[in-house]
């Protein structure tokens, strides 16, 4: 009796303890028929790591766990390791009904252990499908990306559901990850909520390949979460302390919260990512392409959306990173929306045309987005279509091939070109192009040479001075390919390269034997004009964000650069600051050019207002954000009192003083572009996010007349997407005044040629988007694409 009563008491206790101490248990397990139920011949894999988000374990030799109990966790998570792939979710919610907790896991057989490609998109913020979730998908399908990385702003209550339907693992054929952005946190309990119940934990690590990722939430956003940053943080260390140590670590959020030092901080609470052999950084928010490349060996690594055009007019698309045991080896930006895009630049006809007698140059344009270009080949045909020669093109940058063919016997016959594209899945595409070889011609504009300087082109528009023609080129990667270079005007031959930190986007400039520059990271630079070396440097910003864009102006020896509160005025000769404004700070890039008219400098920042400052000092004098001005995409052109700006729909003519609008346009048109408006004596001729170019009347600013270019090949005015079905006719370019004509490049790849009355006198297929000005010097005009080709043009005058 007392032995039966002594074991009643003890079941009890243990009950009791087990109340107290309940846990958490469960099992991981290799799910061989990927059925997500753990099954007797399928076995428990040890040493696997799980989280509740509070505390941190290993699983044991069978594969077992057991997590004491937290009121306030609501998931627990598996750290799916490397070479492996959830069977199900890395997650389960928390359930008091649920006695186990097993995580299934695959064999992931994409991956490999010392190498690992994966994909970054961030800041779609769309419940729309659109064609670049296809692009994505079937890249990773051919192109082997193990993963697909969400750095945030899904966003709110649509665009979020519409990702948990669309946009998630078992569509997407890879496991996709997300992190919350600002804007994913949304009205309810509390603010992730909503991004709990599609996506799950708001931070969680798992690896791939050789790398160990880590995703953490926005600390704040449109409404307050339910975590904090030590809460984080605290977490953090544990799960890193379990990481080994010399894995690279990849640290994912929204947005950049830690400086140079790498030192993430909460309020009492902080954690040095430095010392867990941290390799790289990624985050969006900015929407903006703005990799430093490699700070303190840590590649910092930011993308704009794949399915729009950035705040800062940057091109929509998304990153194709790969990654070995020392960290990030490559940055690939991909561009949306391109399939089979074959161009034939050169040789089309007698004015598109460059020989030396001997040969005869090819020039292409080929990009698609899902697939890898192998090799492109171009055979020559005659007119009955037999092959006379075939040459094997080599590629110059991520658009350009290139090549040339021995001159033909009969130069007076017609023949087509045949071009080949082989594609790394072993698919092919052809397409065949006229070539009218014919001895005269009536062209306006007559190609007299091309150069491809190896990396894409910004907003950085031929700067011709004498003899020399000076261009700078970006790097949306790893920065490796920023530079600035001199090409003889007269040929094109390189005479001189500089590299920059950081992409310079905008234009250069030009004083007193020096070339100045203003790269992303807010540096400038003064160059030798003659031999390319550095004369002075000067570091503005620090590197902060949001990127530097803006093109940059001289006057008298003083060239004027930056925004925000480092916004300053330098001294050409030695670069000695002049002034450095304080009156205004904030917005984002405004990727539009700084002018100066009458004493006054005029610039912006972008959803924030138009500034104009006296030159001398630099002080403030008066600034303007209604009706649109704020969103500062484009710069300002000025008459003797007036000045002529883009705001958000409409164009105005402020008072140069006072900035009171003399007059209104009342027009729908799409303003965000870099362009500013070209006054002409009757007319402001100003492009447009959609709709090409529109001519207004100088006065009264009613429309005139209109000009449709094509669909753009990528998508760089802000917010622009394809995905509302409408058209999409960007001219990023302002456009240029000469020898009667009106010049421009378009984002669907064409250099224009109008008449005042905006009548075509010309069209040119370059085959890849022209976002910068035309450079008018003499009868020669320069051209500058996105693909990095720089091209002269001769004018001529035999058309009226």
């Amino acid at each position: 009796m007392k032995c039966s009563t002594h074991k009643f008491i003890l079941s009890l206790l243990l009950l009791c303890s087990n109340a107290i101490y309940a846990q958490y248990r469960g099992h991981v397990f290799l799910d061989l028929d990927n059925n997500k139920k753990m099954e007797n011949a399928e076995k428990g894999m040890k040493d696997i790591v799980l989280s509740d988000g509070y505390e941190v374990v290993k699983t044991a030799e069978d594969g077992s766990f057991n997590l004491k109990k937290n009121d306030k966790a609501r998931f627990l998570f598996v750290r799916v390791p490397a070479g492996y792939k959830a069977s199900g979710t890395h997650y389960i919610k928390i359930d008091p009904k649920l006695e186990n907790y097993d995580f299934g896991l695959i064999q992931d057989e994409k991956q490999e252990a010392d190498k690992l490609r994966f994909i970054q998109i961030t800041d779609t913020e769309t419940p729309l499908y659109g064609e670049w979730i296809d692009n994505i998908r079937k890249f990773s399908q051919q192109q082997n990306a193990t993963l697909i990385m969400h750095t945030g702003d899904i966003c709110y209550e649509p665009g979020m559901q519409f990702h948990a339907r669309q946009v998630n693992t078992e569509l997407m054929g890879v496991p996709t990850y997300y992190t919350v952005g600002n804007h994913d946190l949304v009205k309810g309990e509390y603010g992730e909520k909503l991004f709990e119940d599609l996506f799950g934990p708001v931070y969680y690590s798992f690896e791939a390949g050789p790398a160990h990722f880590v995703v953490t939430p926005m600390p704040g956003g449109d409404y307050a979460p339910s975590y904090s940053q030590d809460q984080v943080i605290a977490w953090l260390k544990k799960d890193l302390a379990l990481k080994t140590k010399d894995k690279p670590l990849i640290f994912i959020n929204h947005d950049l919260l830690v400086g140079k030092d790498f030192v993430m901080r909460g309020k009492t609470d902080s954690i040095d990512l430095k010392q867990y052999n941290l390799k790289a950084y990624l985050y969006g928010h900015w929407h903006n392409n703005y990799s430093f490349g490699s700070r303190d060996g840590v590649a910092v690594i930011s993308t704009n959306a794949p399915n729009k055009g950035g705040i800062d007019n940057s091109a929509a698309q998304f990153l194709v990173i790969d990654v070995d045991k020392k960290g990030v080896s490559k940055i690939t930006p991909k561009y949306p929306y391109l399939s089979d895009h074959i161009a034939l630049i050169y040789p089309q006809s007698k004015q598109m045309q460059i020989s030396n007698r001997k040969e005869i140059e090819i020039s292409t344009s080929v990009y698609h987005t899902e697939k890898n270009v192998i090799s492109v080949y171009a055979t020559l045909l005659n007119k009955f279509g037999t092959a006379i020669k075939t040459a094997k093109l080599k590629p110059v940058s991520d658009w350009n091939w290139r090549g040339n063919f021995t001159v033909p016997r009969r130069t007076d016959q017609q023949y087509d070109i045949m071009l080949e594209v082989n594609y790394g899945d072993s698919t092919q595409a052809h397409k065949k192009f006229a070539w009218h070889n014919e001895p005269t011609s009536t062209a306006f504009l007559q190609l007299a040479w091309s150069k491809n300087i190896g990396s894409n082109v910004w907003k950085s528009s031929p700067l011709v001075q004498g003899q020399r023609v000076y261009v700078a080129s970006i790097d949306d990667a790893i920065g490796s390919k920023s530079k600035i270079q001199a090409l003889k005007a007269q040929s094109g031959e390189t005479i001189w390269t500089f590299h920059t930190q950081n992409s310079v986007k905008q234009k250069l400039a030009y004083s007193n034997g020096l070339v100045l520059a203003t790269d992303m990271g807010g540096t400038v630079y003064a160059i030798d004009e003659k031999d390319g070396k550095l004369v002075w440097k000067k570091d503005l910003s620090g590197g902060r964000l949001p990127g530097y864009v803006s093109a940059g102006v001289v006057r008298d020896g003083i060239y004027y650069t930056g925004a925000g509160n480092y916004l300053s005025a330098i001294k050409v000769e030695d670069g000695k600051i002049v002034w450095q404004n304080s009156d205004w700070n904030g917005g984002e890039g405004m990727p539009g050019e700084l002018l100066i008219t009458n004493g006054y400098l005029i610039t912006g920042a972008n959803w924030n207002a138009l500034f104009v400052h006296d030159c001398k000092t630099g002080k403030l004098l008066w600034k303007k954000n209604e009706d649109g001005l704020r969103f500062r995409t484009g710069g300002a052109s000025a008459d003797e009192n007036s000045l002529y700006v883009a705001g958000l729909n409409n164009l105005f003519r402020l008072d140069q003083k006072k900035g009171t609008v003399l007059t209104k346009s009342q027009t729908d048109d799409d303003f965000k572009v870099m362009a500013s408006p070209l006054l002409t004596e009757e007319l402001v001729i100003m492009p447009t996010a959609t709709d090409g170019i529109k001519a207004f009347d100088r006065n009264a600013l009613t429309e005139k007349w209109s000009f449709q270019t094509e669909e753009a090949l990528i998508y760089s005015s802000a917010y622009s997407t394809p995905d509302l079905h409408k058209k999409v006719a960007t001219v990023e370019s302002s456009v240029r005044y000469a020898a009667g004509k009106l010049f421009f490049g378009g984002s669907d790849g064409y250099l224009y040629v109008l008449n005042l009355d905006g009548t075509l006198v010309q069209k040119v297929n370059l085959g890849t988007p022209i976002l910068a000005e035309v450079s008018i010097h003499g009868n020669e005009v320069y051209v500058a694409d996105f693909a990095g080709n720089v091209y002269c043009f001769n004018i001529t005058t035999t058309t009226k």
